[in-house]
């Protein structure tokens, strides 16, 4: 099979298919192989079809699939090999989880996307869609030129985020045709992250969620870890992190100011936490950030 990559990175690569659908991806890390004709997508893939037709089955369900079609695939998906036809040709952005979540704002909004997308994981774009998202798509690959040049991550960064948010459109024209029925897993995991966002400072312990939703801690970590893959703790961890992450480099606070606002004990507890999970202290996260 013959597949173009354009970028790979920790957390990004550009594909151009020339044969079977999504399989050129396996030149990257994002798919694991589960039998010859099967694989499990750990990234979020999102394929744009430039021409052909092919019938692929995502977890379990047949689909076919033509030019200006648009298959968005997210972590925990089972691909298996279908049909295709020789004029077959796909354009595809694949994103680690941790940068489609910096890519997106995580809220209930969100999941309410992620939710639709599970039950409809191909849509058909209009001719104004395909052209938008294509030339997103076309600049994407262009600026991989200016790799070295200042500016280069925020830069993809942005463009990735106007790429989402060309995609969201798409998604929006959908579901604002009919409402997406939740499962009661679906809904505890939607108020859950209504909950995570809405709280300031964010508790960081699952028992303060759990408790408010009228749960167990068991139970809600076991419904997000088979929602997306990640624990409550996971989650929560990383709504804090950002708000840690955001006043370093952003806020005039000092970093007492800072560790008092999000309600961490002391000095000596907020410094572990930082380094635990940014693997430096806060005050050599700030110089970083803002050198």
């Amino acid at each position: 099979m013959e597949s173009d990559v354009l970028l790979v990175s920790d957390d990004f690569m550009i594909v151009r298919e020339k044969d079977a659908l999504m399989y050129g991806l396996e030149a990257g890390r994002n798919l694991s192989r589960m039998t010859s004709d099967t694989i499990k997508v750990e990234w979020v893939i999102v394929s744009i079809v430039v021409s052909g037709e092919a019938e692929c089955t995502i977890n379990g369900k047949n689909y076919n699939v033509k030019a200006h079609d648009i298959i968005i695939s997210l972590p925990n998906y089972v691909l298996e090999r279908q049909k295709k036809t020789d004029d077959l040709s796909v354009n595809s952005l694949c994103i680690s989880r941790s940068l489609f979540q910096k890519a997106i704002s995580f809220s209930s909004y969100n999941w309410d996307v992620v939710s639709f997308l599970i039950a409809h994981p191909i849509l058909s774009l209009t001719d104004m869609e395909y052209t938008c998202l294509s030339l997103y798509y076309s600049l994407i690959s262009v600026k991989i030129g200016d790799k070295n040049k200042l500016g280069y991550r925020e830069s993809m960064q942005c463009l990735l985020k106007s790429f989402m948010c060309e995609l969201y459109g798409v998604i929006g024209r959908y579901i604002s045709v009919g409402a997406v029925n939740y499962s009661q897993g679906h809904n505890l995991f939607k108020g859950f992250l209504d909950l995570l966002t809405s709280v300031y400072p964010k508790p960081r312990s699952v028992s303060f969620y759990a408790e408010t939703l009228n749960v167990t801690s068991k139970y809600l970590s076991s419904v997000c870890k088979a929602t997306c893959g990640e624990t409550a703790s996971m989650l929560i961890h990383k709504a804090v992190t950002k708000d840690i992450a955001d006043l370093l480099s952003y806020s005039n606070k000092s970093i007492k100011e800072i560790m008092v606002e999000l309600d961490f004990p002391s000095l000596s507890f907020f410094g572990k936490y930082v380094k635990k999970h940014f693997g430096v202290g806060p005050k050599e996260y700030r110089s970083k950030r803002l050198s």
